[in-house]
């Protein structure tokens, strides 16, 4: 009778990096989707907080404080992230270049104000509460 060898730990650096990474992703959907609605689709906040619960969750983190603290910032980076290139795409738009010109030559405090300009304070209450949600998720052991 032979013993199965014992899985290792996944490293809980992994499952940070891991979950950044989906957040990164999900804000470039969401931003992508925005785009072709017309809108800022606040509310897939919550979707993007999904994957990035379930890696943490995976990972190590379930019932901690740590987690549920990395998982808002994960959240709250999608959002970033999603509103910051909708603005670019918004000032691509108006003049006539590229996104990817106009990322490089635009100047990092014009988009985040065109972005804090286009959020409403519905859009903010939905990503705080998906902000929560995530925290609260990742928290629950």
């Amino acid at each position: 009778m032979s013993a199965e060898p014992t899985p290792a730990p996944r490293p809980r650096v992994i499952g940070i990096a891991t979950a950044a990474m989906c957040a990164l992703a999900g804000g470039a959907l969401w931003c992508l989707l925005s785009l072709y609605s017309r809108g800022d689709l606040a509310a897939l906040a919550f979707v993007v907080a999904l994957p990035v619960i379930w890696t943490l969750r995976r990972h190590g983190y379930a019932g901690r404080w740590s987690g549920a603290l990395v998982a808002g910032a994960c959240v709250a980076l999608a959002a970033l992230y999603s509103f910051y290139l909708q603005a670019v795409a918004q000032i691509a738009g108006m003049l006539g270049l590229p996104m990817r010109d106009a990322l490089l030559r635009m100047d990092p405090g014009m988009a985040i104000d065109i972005a804090r300009a286009n959020v409403g304070v519905g859009s903010a209450a939905l990503v705080a509460a998906a902000i929560v949600f995530a925290c609260a998720l990742v928290k629950r052991a």
